[in-house]
């Protein structure tokens, strides 16, 4: 029979070797494999100290943060919520109250409650309410939403549709295809910028009308203006799965996409130059800008989808943009605005 020592001695060359220690051993010296069990125990007894004085800091502080979480007043979670829910119910109600008559029929496929009624099996909520959504994240998303007044955002960002081309849903689709292009632009990244809102908006609008065309094009090629498409080619999906369209179709393109970021757009033109049909029509952009941070008296500026600016013979590498003289447009001749033309 072995001896307490020898046991020891025995189980710990069969167990660690010679070259393993315990961390407790390690501070009792190089020749710790020669003191007695006992002695390493008392080490180790030596060494809690030092380890409670590690552990509780950290013990303290994951108590402090479940506190912190779980104590933060359950009213202002609840707020927050309910502020979206109201703001989407306002939305929703906005859109159902202004629908446009050519949408009746199609109500309740749009997205739009019937009675409260359910929706049959298999369809799903409809564009309506995509849209609402990226509306929504578009304000939590971008700084200048902040100075858009309400009745604006309502009529110029919500809507799920420009004017009467076929219905889709790209609103999801150029609001997460523009999120990286405008990640500079987010709350989190302008911080306390002293940017006022108007060459934010102007700054964006810019940007997106450079980028948005190579972005959205297919096999690397930058989408194009090619004449007289309109109706064949003019919502948004058929003209980036084209890769071209005319003056309305690039227009509501743009329109659409400054849209889904929070910027009020909308589509001007005219359906007959002179009043006559066969001197051609055309369409172009306006995007709503603040004039203050308080949103009050904001005006209406007109710019080109790029591509656009071809039909003119101009060189689309310089994308147009807000503070451009509006007379260098090729279609703002002096003749063509004496009242034969109407605009809309």
């Amino acid at each position: 029979n072995m001896d307490p020592e020898e046991n020891y001695d025995l189980t710990e060359s069969l167990v660690g070797g010679d070259n393993d220690a315990y961390p407790a051993d390690i501070s009792m010296g190089s020749n710790n494999r020669n003191t007695s069990p006992t002695t390493r125990c008392s080490g180790r007894i030596r060494s809690l100290p030092t380890l409670f004085f590690i552990v509780t800091p950290m013990i303290i502080f994951i108590i402090v943060v479940f506190l912190s979480v779980a104590l933060i007043p359950t009213d202002v979670t609840s707020n927050s919520s309910k502020q979206a829910i109201s703001l989407r119910d306002s939305m929703m109600q906005y859109l159902a109250r202004h629908i446009m008559p050519y949408d009746v029929p199609n109500i309740a496929s749009l997205g739009f409650q019937s009675n409260g009624q359910p929706k049959p099996d298999g369809m799903s909520d409809g564009i309506v309410d995509q849209t609402v959504y990226y509306s929504i994240q578009a304000k939590t998303l971008y700084p200048w939403t902040d100075s858009i007044p309400q009745d604006v955002y309502f009529e110029y960002v919500v809507p799920y549709a420009v004017t009467n081309e076929p219905r889709t849903n790209h609103r999801p689709l150029l609001f997460n295809a523009l999120k990286d292009t405008l990640k500079q632009y987010e709350r989190a990244a302008i911080g306390n910028s002293t940017q006022s809102t108007q060459d934010q908006i102007k700054e964006v609008v810019k940007l997106i009308n450079t980028e948005l065309w190579a972005l959205m094009g297919r096999d690397s090629k930058p989408i194009v203006f090619k004449a007289s498409l309109t109706p064949r080619i003019y919502d948004p999906l058929s003209v980036i799965a084209f890769g071209y369209s005319s003056c309305t179709g690039l227009a509501i393109m743009l329109v659409s996409a400054l849209r889904s970021v929070g910027i009020p757009a909308r589509m001007a033109g005219t359906p007959a130059w002179y009043g006559d049909p066969s001197k051609g029509d055309h369409s172009w952009v306006e995007v709503y800008v603040v004039s203050n941070e308080s949103g009050k008296d904001g005006e209406w500026m007109f710019l080109e989808p790029t591509p656009g600016i071809a039909e003119g013979k101009e060189d689309t590498a310089n994308a147009d943009n807000l503070d451009r003289d509006p007379c260098k447009r090729w279609f703002c001749k002096a003749d063509r605005f004496n009242g034969s033309t109407k605009t809309y």
